[in-house]
């Protein structure tokens, strides 16, 4: 049985499909790791979208402030770096079957919608200590999970 890497959503519409699966590979002798934990989302593309407008707001206010370089992929990239950190990723030469393990900046799109937001709430913070007023519509997603935390 092949089940994606972030798991599958367990319902009441797919759980008996999905018992009749498992009933059929435990019978075959084989044993699984069964963890359960509450479904979340993966972050949205909404929350995407907005974490690339803040990086080109931000862009535009360092290179004011005389940072050049700052352009929204640098800026993308020191924010994941400070608030996100590394994750180990495994390469392989596709000739020799060599693995290598690296470092790599995680990636956003593999945070759940809260971690997004969590992340983001750190990237405001710091915009707003170093002067820059990230633009946060009242419309958007990020304005209501802000809004329901403080209700």
């Amino acid at each position: 049985m092949q089940l994606p890497v972030d798991g599958i959503r367990l319902n009441q519409i797919n759980f008996v499909a999905i018992k009749q699966q498992l009933d059929n590979e435990l019978r075959a002798g084989h044993s699984f790791r069964l963890r359960l934990e509450p479904w979340t989302e993966k972050r949205s593309l909404s929350q995407n979208a907005m974490f690339h407008a803040w990086m080109r707001e931000l862009s535009r206010y360092l290179i004011q402030h005389g940072r050049p370089y700052c352009n929204p992929d640098w800026c993308k990239d020191a924010m994941k770096f400070t608030f996100l950190g590394f994750e180990d990723t495994t390469y392989t030469d596709v000739t020799t079957g060599a693995q290598i393990v690296r470092e790599t900046l995680r990636h956003t799109s593999k945070l759940k919608t809260g971690e997004m937001f969590l992340f983001m709430c750190k990237v405001q913070a710091w915009c707003l200590d170093i002067g820059c007023f990230l633009k946060v519509p009242n419309t958007s997603e990020f304005f209501e999970l802000q809004r329901n935390q403080e209700a």
